[in-house]
């Protein structure tokens, strides 16, 4: 008799190329539902209201509740071993809100951000806007390159066993060159390229031993996440993102992780270039169809993609929200139907979104795992 697959045995046969039937896992980060959070389960809540770690608990009580199977994210904190690179908060009050400074001294000067909070956020200095920021944020990440193992490990294990089989557990992640100014990347790049380049450099050296830690401490996929396929190009994606995207996505292979990508604006370009396709993700989200993407339809997409990607999505939001369960329903059989032949995990087409009604996340689980 074959032993019932719990929902990390099911993600674990995924990822290893297997089929181990229908599944449903929308992208959680806490908890969405028209009701007030609760713990669904008999053992005690490991990370209750106030906990830094409540909004695992969150993903754990919707996935419970709702019947899915999860994807948890979480951080793991790393301190460089350097308290000179630890930063430095300060919070004042002002008109309406708060101004918060984080600065970090270096040898080339302090790294200085400042954001006020009000209604909105907004920054009134922002981290990198000089050559000199570029080299003061190298510094950084290279002093974070060599932190502390025990803190960052003792909290995945944690976080590790407290969630048990219901999921597996992984952490955001993304090209060094993520590190740069995201409103003004085009123009440091061509202002400072050596600096831009040493900040890139920078940020894959500590990409690298960052991947160890997180195997260390229990992760066992990594939320990968190109942003900007709005805005940026494939030539792009090939000279700043390719190459540094498959050192890091290698060595986390090798330490036995796998990958779970995340790209949820305007693909249509990168999937013709068949940049997903020499990568090989294990898992790809979310297909995303206009408006949120850009692709022609999700078995557009599915067709193009290697067939031993897997994939995730792609009911949009707005449906889950504001749809009936029937209409919920009728979405999630359009997926199924569209990716018929090829390993899907019913998803959406992003975050669920606050106040989603429990109806339609329940209607959503069921109609999902139908045979």
């Amino acid at each position: 008799m074959k032993k019932e697959m719990t929902p990390r045995t099911k993600w674990l046969e995924l990822a290893a190329g297997g089929n181990p039937g229908p599944m449903v896992s929308p992208l959680c980060d806490d908890w969405s539902l028209n009701r007030p959070y609760e713990w669904p389960f008999e053992e005690p809540d490991p990370f209750p209201p106030g906990h830094p770690d409540h909004a695992v608990s969150q993903q754990m009580a919707m996935a419970g509740i709702c019947g899915w199977e999860p994807t948890f994210l979480s951080g793991i904190e790393c301190v460089p071993n350097n308290p000179q690179a630890n930063p430095k908060y300060t919070t004042i009050p002002v008109a309406s809100g708060s101004r918060m400074e984080t600065r970090t001294e270096t040898p080339y000067g302090p790294l200085i951000s400042i954001v006020e909070h009000m209604v909105t956020s907004h920054s009134v200095k922002r981290e990198l806007e000089t050559r000199e920021d570029y080299q003061r944020k190298a510094w950084v990440l290279r002093q974070l390159a060599d932190h502390s193992l025990e803190a960052a490990i003792g909290q995945g294990t944690r976080l590790r066993n407290a969630i048990g089989e219901r999921g597996v557990l992984g952490t955001w992640f993304g090209p060094p060159i993520a590190n740069a100014d995201h409103d003004k990347l085009f123009y440091h790049i061509m202002d400072w390229p050596e600096e831009c380049h040493d900040l890139r450099q920078a940020g894959l050296e500590y990409s690298l031993k960052r991947v160890e830690v997180l195997r260390k401490s229990g992760m066992e996929y990594l939320f990968y996440c190109v942003d900007g396929t709005e805005w940026i190009s494939p030539n792009f994606f090939r000279e700043w993102i390719l190459d540094d995207t498959r050192a890091i996505l290698t060595r986390w292979r090798e330490l036995g992780g796998f990958v779970l990508w995340h790209s949820c604006g305007k693909i249509k370009h990168f999937v013709e270039a068949g940049f997903y396709n020499e990568l090989m993700p294990e898992v790809f989200e979310t297909l995303s169809e206009p408006p949120v993407g850009n692709l022609p339809s999700l078995e557009w997409a599915r067709t193009r993609l290697d067939s031993r990607i897997a994939t995730k999505g792609n009911i949009a939001l707005n449906v889950l929200l504001n749809g009936t369960p029937d209409e919920v329903r009728a979405e999630v059989r359009r997926v199924r139907r569209e990716t018929r032949g090829y390993r899907h995990v019913v998803g959406l087409s992003d975050d669920v979104l606050k106040q989603t009604p429990i109806e339609n996340a329940i209607a959503f689980a069921e109609e999902g795992h139908r045979e």
